[in-house]
């Protein structure tokens, strides 16, 4: 094995709790709020029971096969369709990735306008760089430091707008605009979970296996509490309909904070909130990515293609898009449907794969 680290399952449910909690933050919240409006907290609790199929799925398969990353698994058991899925899965995690060091150089910009794209690229790859060169232990151990902090960090946001002119009536009327706007929010919540998928490439090297279905759920049940409040403040301060138009509503939400007359200066404590949420969030597709590289070309350690692959990465971020409109359309249109098909629909086939193959041979026996 080229990982030869370990983490136990609640570090590898924390780092799926911070993936997910910030990505819903920054991409996920605007979505379903301009889908859904004030139903949003609907859908993200219909959503996060559907994406459970993704996430079961996936830890299925890591108990299927055990001491196999996912790339492993494709490129072993499922002959060559197996391998041509597993590049895609790579393409994936690159994109992921390459998304999230785009959206951490569009956070910064909220507030330092005037400083250039490849200064914030440079710096976020460093940090994730190191990170991931430095295994997958020092990656569970450094977030499981840093979530509690921003789960004190969110909860301190709580506190200091329950005194906003927040008006919970935005809320109705419950399903006033009929079902579909929550239907079309709850696929959007379960492409979110999609994202677990990476954690494919993490799961084989936790100490208990066998309490991965387990570990799963309490991963989606902790990251919808820690949603709701984020999907409901904003429409609350500012109605579903201005709520809707923003691009990033927490940010809107936080900057009317004030504590007396001196300290109202709390959109920075967004972008730290972002800032630890993201290089976690790079640093677990970073690894995924390059361990899943190593796999495929069979080579004794991961760590000879970080470097590399960092490059690649910053290339990719200046590439994605040329705007912050062209990244909104790429999130609208693409961000939710790949998740689906990536995250829930291919775990899913994999893992029924087997069980149909076995018994269309049993039924060949008799």
């Amino acid at each position: 094995m080229i990982e030869r680290g370990r983490i136990s399952n609640i570090q590898a449910a924390m780092l799926a709790i911070t993936s997910l909690t910030i990505i819903g933050h920054l991409i996920l919240l605007t979505v379903v709020l301009r889908q859904s409006r004030q139903d949003g907290w609907i859908a993200a609790i219909i959503g996060t029971a559907l994406g459970l199929i993704g996430i079961i799925a996936v830890v299925k398969l890591a108990q299927r096969f055990p001491g196999l990353t996912l790339i492993e698994i494709l490129f072993i058991h499922f002959s060559w369709v197996g391998k041509i899925i597993g590049i895609l899965y790579l393409i994936y995690f690159y994109i992921m990735v390459v998304l999230g060091v785009r959206l951490f150089v569009e956070s910064y910009k909220l507030i330092m306008t005037e400083t250039p794209m490849w200064a914030f690229v440079t710096i976020i790859l460093l940090l994730t760089a190191f990170i991931v060169y430095s295994g997958l232990e020092s990656l569970g151990r450094l977030n499981q430091i840093m979530l509690p902090v921003l789960v004190i960090i969110a909860i301190a946001v709580v506190f200091l707008t329950m005194g906003e002119k927040k008006d919970y009536s935005n809320l109705l009327p419950i399903l006033g605009n009929g079902l579909q706007p929550v239907g079309l929010g709850a696929l959007s919540v379960m492409g979110w979970f999609g994202e677990f998928v990476v954690l494919g490439m993490i799961l084989p090297y936790v100490q208990q296996p066998k309490k991965l279905v387990k570990t799963g759920i309490w991963t989606a049940l902790i990251t919808l509490i820690f949603f709701l409040g984020p999907i409901t403040g904003p429409v609350a301060l500012f109605g579903p309909v201005e709520a809707a138009k923003m691009s990033f509503p927490t940010f809107s939400e936080v900057r009317y904070i004030s504590a007396g007359e001196v300290i109202n200066r709390f959109d920075a404590i967004a972008v730290l909130f972002w800032t630890v949420g993201l290089m976690i969030r790079i640093s677990v597709f970073f690894y995924g990515l390059t361990l899943g590289l190593a796999q495929v070309f069979k080579l004794r350690t991961y760590q000879p293609l970080v470097i590399p692959m960092a490059w690649l990465i910053g290339v990719g971020s200046f590439l994605f898009a040329k705007n912050y409109s062209e990244l909104n359309e790429f999130l609208f249109q693409s961000y939710v449907p790949l998740n689906i098909i990536m995250g829930a629909f291919i775990p899913v086939a994999l893992s029924l794969t087997p069980v149909i193959i076995k018994k269309i041979r049993d039924k060949k026996k008799y």
